[in-house]
């Protein structure tokens, strides 16, 4: 309970920061309480993830549903249908973490395993190209292909760290680089603001999570 009540309060300050910022510099003209929900709720998620507090699940369940709507209003299809496959694969994760007190080991990816995330990229794209076919039968695509890309890797990203492998932070990482100027150029600053957080982040969960697989005396590649 701890790790959740530091998470909301992390996720306070980081929301009312970033807000700040967005209204002093003139970002934010108005309030969209969906969107300041989904960056509330965010904060909290990432944070959780970091200490591997399994709680991270129910309040992902949450924030990527809010995420889901607003990149479907923002004319993001690709990261929105992503969103809404995170909410089953979020409910995978909750059991293949296990409890905080017997919590599955974190790990090394394997070659297999590279091979296995890989495939499940490729599954990826063949739905979302499957997708946009179906949504848009004209053949004229409505997909931006950095939304569709950062959608792939997002779910690559999502699958490795339900299974606690190290490198899920490095994809992360690269996620939130390219976010970035994404956000910044289709208008959404204070998305592309909240990315330069998750960015820091990731090198906090990689310490976190490198830190606690160090405690085992040899590392598992499985």
């Amino acid at each position: 309970m701890k790790k959740f009540l530091d998470s909301i309060g992390i996720a306070f300050v980081l929301t009312a920061f970033s807000y700040w910022v967005g209204m002093s510099l003139g970002w934010i003209t108005e309030l969209n309480y969906l969107e300041v929900f989904a960056v509330f709720t965010s904060y909290s998620c990432t944070w959780l993830c970091s200490v591997q507090s399994r709680l991270n699940y129910p309040v992902g369940v949450i924030t990527t549903a809010a995420y889901s709507v607003l990149f479907w209003q923002w004319g993001m299809p690709a990261l929105a249908l992503f969103n809404l496959y995170l909410v089953f694969s979020l409910a995978y994760g909750w059991f293949r973490w296990g409890s905080d007190d017997n919590t599955r080991e974190v790990t090394l990816t394997s070659l297999n395993g590279y091979v296995f995330y890989a495939l499940v990229g490729a599954v990826l794209v063949g739905l979302f190209l499957g997708a946009n076919m179906w949504l848009n039968p004209t053949g004229i695509s409505e997909i931006n292909p950095i939304d569709m890309w950062l959608a792939v890797f997002s779910g690559i990203a999502q699958l490795m760290l339900d299974n606690k492998k190290l490198e899920n932070w490095v994809v992360w990482a690269g996620i939130n680089i390219f976010s970035i100027p994404f956000f910044l150029s289709s208008g959404m600053t204070l998305v592309a603001f909240q990315y330069i957080f998750f960015l820091a982040n990731t090198v906090i969960g990689f310490t976190l999570w490198y830190k606690s697989m160090n405690l085992h005396k040899e590392p598992n590649y499985a």
